[in-house]
């Protein structure tokens, strides 16, 4: 068991996090600004609604055929920007088969884990990510881009 020290050096230092998904384990590396794009992509593909907690049941199972992108947020998380490419497999040099590890992943997170799991593995893999830099970075561009004097369009009256 790491201590808080111990895991606080840990996320300063942005060492590699293991977790393990159906007996396998992986060693995640803090995520380039590429997986971040990939993740932001996966996570817009979540239903846009606000559940009510009063009936957590009944909205938790009403969004869940909605939610496989969980799975794929996990994945991208794990595998990296890098890791996503896939690769071709011959049988008996004949038939060539595309592999996506991304989905492949993907699919074993949702059903290898629990919904406690994914959602500890994914608090887990958030933790060590610098996320307030990229979060000032990203705003403060955007501001820029707000701020930025748009072109003026001078009308005329018709038939001028």
């Amino acid at each position: 068991m790491d201590t808080l020290e111990t895991k606080t050096a840990d996320t300063i230092l942005q060492q590699p996090v293991e977790v393990e998904i159906g007996g396998k384990t992986y060693s995640v590396a803090p995520p380039s600004t590429a997986t971040l794009i990939l993740v932001s992509a996966a996570v817009s593909k979540l239903p846009k609604t606000r559940l009510d907690a009063e009936n957590i049941a009944t909205e938790s199972l009403y969004i869940a055929k909605d939610c496989e992108a969980l799975g794929e947020i996990v994945a991208i998380l794990i595998l990296g920007a890098k890791g996503l490419k896939g690769s071709e497999k011959k049988f008996f040099g004949l038939k060539t088969v595309e592999t996506d590890p991304k989905s492949i992943l993907a699919k074993e997170i949702l059903t290898e884990l629990t919904p406690r799991q994914l959602s500890d593995m994914l608090g887990k893999l958030l933790a060590g990510m610098d996320l307030a830099f990229f979060f000032a970075t990203t705003n403060s561009l955007i501001e820029i881009n707000l701020l930025r004097k748009t072109r003026e369009t001078e009308t005329t009256a018709s038939g001028r």
